[in-house]
């Protein structure tokens, strides 16, 4: 484990508001919480956290306070998690796919085409779903879910061919995460799946030892992969689910007022970061075409949503998750 996060990380503060009159004033109790993630400083990500940071500063009237620590600087997600878990962090903002191996309940989150659009999305984390999820990665691991962002839609790119249809992905070679489901999706779709860590997608795309891959435009452009790969199809298959967990040890040396705070300014948070990343996801894709010269293709997803529909069944079945897959089909309308 990355030895900075062992560093006891809540703490409680006495201050006084009268300290440089020999601390005659009543003192205040300050909760100062440390918040990490692995984006760099900068990132939509880390946009929301400093959002999140400044709601609850300024609706507890400073009684609560969160530092931020992005790029990593206390460890890597699941070490971050992990961290969540001992008590020595105390907010941590972290994909489903890194949580899932601690809260098997998010895993689900990695099937395809699960929401209808942003409204279904919301629907599901903002509602029941989402507190069923809360309970769930607490009483697996000793973490709690305040609120869900999201990385907005996700589309495919590549350097071969404009995509339209689905038999347009047919035999293309396609740089997966490495998950089960994300396999799955690319074969049932016709394509070839490549397991390949992200460092490496620019490079392999330019020695046409993959012919594309998938993220949100926002993530093409910033690493200009359409240099490699100028054809862009909005093929919005996937979603991924961003939480942002607090330790439970944390949350219970809150008071309840403070609890509630807290969970009032994330919702507060995901909300304004769902929005930032649908328009900034819809800038980089104009970008890439007014001064890039990338091709964004129309294409028909139905038959991608016919063919996304029994990986979701069949992710469901794998996890034992059934029961949640309804729910959250039906949060959908």
């Amino acid at each position: 484990m990355h030895g900075s996060i062992r560093t006891p990380a809540f703490a409680i503060v006495l201050t006084c508001a009268a300290a440089i009159a020999g601390c005659g004033g009543s003192d205040t109790t300050e909760a100062v919480l440390r918040l990490g993630h692995d984006q760099p400083a900068g990132h939509p990500y880390d946009l929301a956290a400093q959002q999140f940071a400044r709601g609850v500063e300024e609706a507890s009237a400073g009684t609560v306070r969160i530092t931020v620590f992005p790029a990593a600087q206390l460890g890597d997600s699941p070490e971050q998690i992990e961290g969540l878990h001992l008590g020595t962090l105390d907010v941590a903002l972290a994909a489903f796919s890194h949580a899932s191996q601690f809260c098997t309940e998010l895993g689900l989150f990695g099937a395809p085409y699960l929401f209808n659009d942003e409204e279904h999305f919301a629907a599901v984390f903002d509602g029941p779903v989402g507190e069923e999820l809360d309970a769930a990665c607490q009483a697996r691991y000793g973490i709690r879910l305040l609120a869900t962002m999201t990385s907005g839609d996700r589309v495919f790119f590549n350097g071969r061919r404009a995509v339209e249809r689905m038999e347009d992905l047919a035999g293309l070679k396609v740089r997966v995460m490495g998950g089960e489901a994300d396999a799955s999706t690319w074969q049932a779709f016709g394509a070839m799946p490549v397991p390949m860590p992200y460092s490496e997608v620019y490079s392999a795309l330019q020695a046409h030892v993959i012919d594309g891959a998938e993220n949100e435009p926002a993530s093409i452009l910033s690493n200009r992969f359409y240099e490699a790969a100028p054809f862009i199809a909005p093929t919005q298959h996937l979603v991924l689910p961003m939480g942002l967990f607090i330790s439970d040890r944390t949350l219970s040396r809150l008071s309840e007022p403070e609890r509630q705070l807290l969970r009032k300014e994330a919702l507060k948070a995901a909300q304004w970061e769902r929005t930032f990343m649908a328009e900034r996801n819809a800038s980089a894709l104009a970008e890439m075409q007014d001064q890039h010269g990338v091709r964004v293709s129309q294409v028909d997803t139905a038959p991608l949503r016919e063919k996304g529909r029994p990986i979701q069944d069949q992710v469901a079945e794998q996890l034992h998750l059934q029961a949640l897959l309804v729910k959250v089909r039906q949060a959908g309308g």
